[in-house]
C-alpha cells in the first residue's frame, strides 16, 4: 500500500472522482507494470500521510523531500522528480528581496511539509502559521490573511484560485527556498524494499518519464522550458527585429505568459509551413499563433485562442465599384481560413494564391492581380514601411476575421492545460496595453473591441459585494460631461464612464443629481455620496478625498463678449471681473496665483454666461467641452471663446470618498481599457458640434414658405436671400467648429501644437519607435532672457517674440518633426527617426546659431538665446514622461552653467 498526499497538484492528489492522480502516481503505476507488483493508493492530508507511514499503516510513501527529522524515521529511495520550493510574497511587500526581510511576517505553510525545516535552516528567527492542507493555505493567501507563504512550483486546478493568487503574489517576486527531490520513503531498516523500489524505477525508460512530466507539467523538467515556433515577416504580430531578437504582439503576449507562469520560453523561427512542421516533429513544443477554422485545420491541438486578426481587401490605385459584379483577379494566402468567404464576397473573381505579402504586392505591380486580401494591420505596416501606402485603397467595409490559435501536439494535453492556465492569468488591461503598443489603428484591434469584464480576485468580488449600492453625484446642467435628461436620467460622458464601471466591475451605482457643484463636493467629503466624476486632483482635496487615474482631458476656456480683445494669457485677465462656478478647484488656484483678478462666484454655467451678458462680469471661465456644448446652439451670438495656455493642462479624474478607496485600483483598471477610439466615440456622441439638426429644421421651414408664397416674387427673393444667409451661417459655424478643434490642440500665441497635442504625438512616437527599434530625440528649450524682454518692452512684444521664435524653430526641423509650445517661454522639439545623437546635436547647433541674430520687432532689436536639453529614445528613457523629464533636467543643467548652449547625456 502506498500512502500519498491528497492535494499536492500536479504531483499527488485526488481528482474530481476521488481517484489518485498526478506525476508520482503515474510513475508508480509504470513501476507496478515493469515490476509486476500490485499497488494500492491511500490519500491523506499531508501530516496524516506521514503519520500513516510512521505507524506502519502503509508500506511506502509515494514521494517526499528528505529532511533531518525525516531521515531519523524513514529510509529514502532515489528521487523520482524534482521541484522548486518558493516563498510567495504579496505585491504590497514585493520590495522584500531576501528571506531576512521576511522576519516580521508570519509565513504560511502546510503542517508537516518540509518547508518549515528548510526555512529554519536559512533563518531561525522566522515565524510560521500552519494550515492543514494546501487548499486551506492558498485560500488564506487569497483572502488576504497571509502576506507570505511557502509553496511548490506549478499551478492550481481551481482557475479562480489560481487567478487570485497570481493577481496578488507575482511569480517575478517569489524567492527560491531550495530545489528538492521527491523520493519514495519507507520505515527505517527496510533496505530490501528500498532496493526493489530503486531497481524498478531504473527499468523505466527516460522517454516514459519525459512523457509523464510533459503530460502533467506541459514541459520536461530537465529542459529549459517551452520552445515556441514562430513565423517571420508578419509584423506587427511576429517577426525578427534588426537586433536579431523575436518581436511583435504575439511575442510580447508569450513573454508575459512566461512571466506569469515562471516558465522559461525560447523561440525558433521559420515560415508558416515549416513552423507547423517544427511542432509536429518535436523541434518546438507550441506554435505561437496559427490561423484555423472548422474547415481548415493543421492537425494540431488548439490550446488557446490567442487573438483574432482582421483582414481586409486592398486594391491598387483605384476604388472599385460594384465589386460583386466585377470580374478580376485577387490575391489571397493559401492558409487563410476565410477563402470561402472571399469567394462569396467576390463571386466573379479569380483567386490566386501567394505565400507572402511581398509576393502579392509584387504581383499587383506586375498586373497579375488587381488587389489582395490580407491582415489589415500587417498590410498597413508593410505599405507604410515601404512607402507604398498612397498606392493602395483599403476597403474598410470588406472585412474577414481570422481566429489565431496556439497549437500543440494532440497528445500534449498537459502543455495545453498549462498554456490555458497561463493565459488566464493575463488581465484584460495587460492584453489591451500590448495591443495598443503594436496595433496603431484602433479598428484593427481585437482585445479592445471584444474585452470582457476585467478579472477580479475572490477578495475583490467580496469587497464589491459588501459595498452594496454606492452613490455617484452629478450636475443636472453641465452638458456634455454630465446632465439630467428630460425623464430624469443621468446622461453625458460621465454617465458612459459610470456604465463602464457597472459593466466591468459589477458595481451597483445610484446617480444623485445636484444643482450646485460645491454642495456635491461637500457631500462627497462627508460620505453622503461616494463618487464624483470630472474632478481635478489638488493638494487641498487630497487631504479629504482619494482619486482615480485621469480619464478625460479637461482644458479650460474663457468666454467674453465679442467687443473684448482676444485673451491669449492669464495676465490679460488681471484687473478684470472673472466669473467662476462655486466649488471649482480653479477658484483657489486663481486666488493664490493671480490675486489681481476679481472673482465673481456663480452657481452654475448658465449663471456664469449670463453674468457676462448682463455686465456683472467681464469674463467667465469654464471647461472647453461644456462651453462648446452651451454655445453651439447659437443662442449666445454676442459671446466668443478663448483658450488660455496657463489653463489648458487639466484632466478629469474620479473623486472618491475615502471609505471606498479600495475601489481606486479597480476603477483605474477600467479606465485603462478605454482607448482613444472609445474616447473619440464618446466625444462624437456628447461633445462634437452638430449643425445638421439646425440645417434640416431650416430647410423644412424653407420648403413650407416656397410652397405657400410661390406667387409672391419678393417673398421668393427674401427666401433665397435667407437661404444664402443660412449657408453663410453654416459656413461660419463649420469654421468655428474647426477653429475650436484647432484651438484645443494649438497654442493661441504661436499657433504651434500645445502640450496636449505634444503628449499625444510623444506617446505615438514611443509606440512606433519602440516597435520599429528606431531612435527619436526630444529637445526641451527654454529661452534665455525672455523675462527681461517682457519687463522692458511689455507682454505684447513678448508674445510677438514667441511667435517669431516659433518660426525659427520650425525652419530647422523636417515636416515629419513636431515643434510645440510647452508653456511660457518653453518649447519642445520632437525629432522622429534620427540616425544618431549627432543628428539631434546638429539641430540644437542650428537653433543656437539662428538665435544669435537680433530679432527686429516693432522697430526694437531684441536679442535672445536658449538653453537646450536633449533626450534620445531609448538611450536616455523609454517612456513619454521619462523622456520629457530627462530633457527638462538636461535643459536645467545647461541653463545652470550659463545658458546659450545645449546639454545631452
Amino acid at each position: 500500500m502506498i500512502v500519498m498526499g491528497e492535494d499536492t497538484y500536479p504531483f499527488e492528489y485526488l481528482d474530481e472522482h476521488g481517484n489518485a492522480a498526478g506525476i508520482l502516481v503515474d510513475m508508480w503505476r509504470e513501476w507496478s507494470t515493469v515490476t509486476n507488483t500490485k499497488i494500492r493508493f491511500v490519500a491523506r492530508d499531508w501530516q496524516s500521510s506521514l503519520t500513516q507511514l510512521e505507524q506502519k499503516h502503509a508500506d511506502v510513501h509515494i514521494g517526499m523531500s528528505e529532511t533531518t527529522d525525516r531521515l531519523s524515521v524513514f529510509d529514502f529511495a532515489q528521487p523520482l522528480t524534482t521541484i522548486n520550493a518558493y516563498l510567495y510574497i504579496h505585491k504590497s511587500i514585493n520590495s522584500k528581496k531576501s528571506i531576512n526581510d521576511l522576519i516580521p511576517y508570519q509565513i504560511g505553510i502546510v503542517s508537516g511539509s518540509s518547508h518549515e525545516a528548510m526555512l529554519k535552516e536559512l533563518e531561525p528567527r522566522l515565524s510560521f502559521k500552519h494550515y492543514k492542507n494546501r487548499e486551506q493555505l492558498l485560500q488564506a493567501a487569497s483572502n488576504g490573511d497571509l502576506f507570505v507563504f511557502a509553496g511548490i512550483e506549478g499551478y492550481q486546478r481551481n482557475v479562480a484560485l489560481e487567478q487570485d493568487i497570481a493577481a496578488n503574489f507575482y511569480s517575478s517576486s517569489r524567492l527560491l527556498i531550495k530545489k528538492i527531490g521527491l523520493s519514495p520513503a519507507v520505515n527505517k531498516g527496510n533496505q530490501a524494499l528500498i532496493d526493489k523500489i530503486n531497481q524498478g524505477f531504473e527499468l523505466i525508460s527516460p522517454k516514459v518519464v519525459k512523457q509523464i512530466e510533459r503530460r502533467w507539467l506541459g514541459y520536461h523538467k530537465q529542459t529549459s522550458g517551452v520552445v515556441i515556433a514562430m513565423q517571420n515577416g508578419v509584423e506587427p504580430f511576429a517577426d525578427v527585429g534588426i537586433d536579431g531578437l523575436p518581436a511583435g504582439m504575439l511575442v510580447d503576449l508569450w513573454k508575459l505568459w512566461s512571466k506569469k507562469t515562471g516558465i522559461n520560453i525560447d523561440f525558433v523561427t521559420g515560415d508558416m509551413n515549416s513552423t507547423i512542421d517544427d511542432v509536429k516533429t518535436g523541434v518546438a513544443d507550441v506554435h505561437i499563433g496559427y490561423p484555423e477554422s472548422k474547415d481548415m485545420r493543421s492537425g494540431l491541438k488548439q490550446a488557446w485562442h490567442i487573438i483574432s486578426v482582421k483582414s481586409r481587401f486592398f486594391s491598387h490605385k483605384q476604388n472599385i465599384e460594384n465589386i460583386e459584379q466585377s470580374t478580376m483577379r485577387i490575391g489571397v494566402f493559401p492558409t487563410a481560413p476565410y477563402i470561402a468567404q472571399v469567394k462569396s464576397v467576390f463571386p466573379n473573381a479569380q483567386l490566386r494564391f501567394y505565400d507572402t505579402l511581398e509576393q502579392m504586392v509584387k504581383a499587383v505591380h506586375n498586373d497579375e492581380i488587381i488587389g489582395f486580401v490580407s491582415s489589415a494591420a500587417m498590410t498597413s505596416h508593410y505599405l507604410l514601411a515601404n512607402k507604398l501606402w498612397a498606392e493602395f485603397h483599403q476597403y474598410t467595409d470588406i472585412e474577414f476575421n481570422t481566429d489565431m490559435y496556439t497549437l500543440t501536439r494532440i497528445n500534449d494535453s498537459g502543455l495545453a492545460d498549462r498554456i490555458k492556465a497561463g493565459f488566464n492569468l493575463i488581465s484584460v488591461e495587460e492584453q489591451i496595453q500590448i495591443e495598443r503598443k503594436w496595433l496603431i489603428n484602433p479598428d484593427d484591434r481585437f482585445f479592445t473591441g471584444s474585452a470582457s469584464k476585467i478579472k477580479l480576485t475572490t477578495q475583490q468580488k467580496q469587497y464589491i459585494s459588501s459595498l452594496g449600492a454606492i452613490k455617484m453625484g452629478y450636475l443636472k446642467n453641465w452638458a456634455p460631461m454630465e446632465f439630467q435628461g428630460k425623464n430624469g436620467q443621468f446622461l453625458g460622458v460621465n454617465a458612459d464612464i459610470k456604465n463602464l464601471l457597472v459593466k466591468q466591475l459589477n458595481l451597483t451605482i445610484i446617480p444623485v443629481a445636484y444643482d450646485d457643484f460645491g454642495k456635491m463636493v461637500n457631500d462627497l467629503i462627508k460620505g453622503e455620496i461616494h463618487l464624483v466624476a470630472s474632478m481635478a486632483q489638488t493638494a487641498s482635496r487630497e487631504n479629504a478625498l482619494t482619486f482615480s487615474s485621469a480619464y478625460w482631458p479637461s482644458p479650460w476656456a474663457i468666454v467674453t463678449s465679442l467687443t473684448q480683445p482676444p485673451i491669449f494669457n492669464i495676465s490679460q485677465v488681471v484687473g478684470k471681473r472673472l466669473a467662476v462656478v462655486d466649488g471649482y478647484h480653479i477658484v483657489d488656484q486663481l486666488r493664490q496665483q493671480y490675486p489681481g483678478i476679481e472673482l465673481v462666484i456663480v452657481a452654475d454655467t448658465k449663471e456664469g454666461i449670463n453674468t457676462v451678458i448682463n455686465g456683472r462680469a467681464d469674463m467667465f471661465v469654464e471647461q472647453v467641452a461644456t462651453l462648446a456644448a452651451t454655445l453651439k446652439g447659437g443662442q449666445y451670438p454676442s459671446l466668443k471663446l478663448s483658450l488660455v495656455a496657463e489653463l489648458t493642462e487639466q484632466h478629469s479624474r474620479i473623486g472618491l470618498f475615502p471609505g471606498v478607496k479600495e475601489l481606486v485600483p479597480l476603477i483605474d483598471r477600467v479606465i485603462a481599457t478605454i482607448d482613444e477610439n472609445e474616447q473619440q466615440n464618446m466625444y462624437q456622441k456628447w461633445v462634437a458640434l452638430d449643425l445638421n439638426s439646425d440645417s434640416l429644421r431650416y430647410q423644412r421651414w424653407l420648403t413650407i414658405l416656397i410652397v405657400g408664397f410661390l406667387i409672391l416674387a419678393f417673398i421668393a427673393l427674401a427666401i433665397l436671400m435667407s437661404n444664402r444667409r443660412l449657408n453663410i451661417e453654416i459656413e461660419k459655424r463649420l469654421k468655428a467648429e474647426d477653429n475650436l478643434k484647432f484651438m484645443a490642440n494649438h497654442d493661441n500665441v504661436t499657433g504651434l501644437p500645445n502640450r496636449s497635442l505634444l503628449d499625444d504625438r510623444l506617446e505615438q512616437a514611443v509606440l512606433t519607435h519602440q516597435r520599429d527599434k528606431q531612435r527619436f530625440a526630444l529637445l526641451f528649450i527654454d529661452l534665455d532672457g525672455f523675462k527681461a524682454v517682457n519687463d522692458l518692452y511689455g507682454h505684447h512684444l513678448g508674445d510677438k517674440l514667441l511667435h517669431r521664435v516659433s518660426g525659427v524653430l520650425s525652419k530647422v526641423v523636417r515636416e515629419s518633426d513636431t515643434v510645440a509650445r510647452f508653456g511660457g517661454d518653453e518649447f519642445v522639439l520632437l525629432l522622429n527617426n534620427i540616425d544618431s545623437k549627432g543628428s539631434a546635436r546638429q539641430v540644437a547647433d542650428n537653433i543656437l546659431l539662428a538665435l544669435k541674430k537680433p530679432i527686429i520687432i516693432d522697430g526694437f532689436s531684441v536679442n535672445i538665446s536658449a538653453s537646450i536639453g536633449i533626450a534620445v529614445f531609448a538611450d536616455d528613457a523609454d517612456t513619454a514622461l521619462a523622456m520629457l523629464k530627462t530633457a527638462d533636467q538636461l535643459m536645467y543643467q545647461a541653463k545652470k552653467i550659463g545658458g546659450h548652449q545645449f546639454k545631452m547625456n
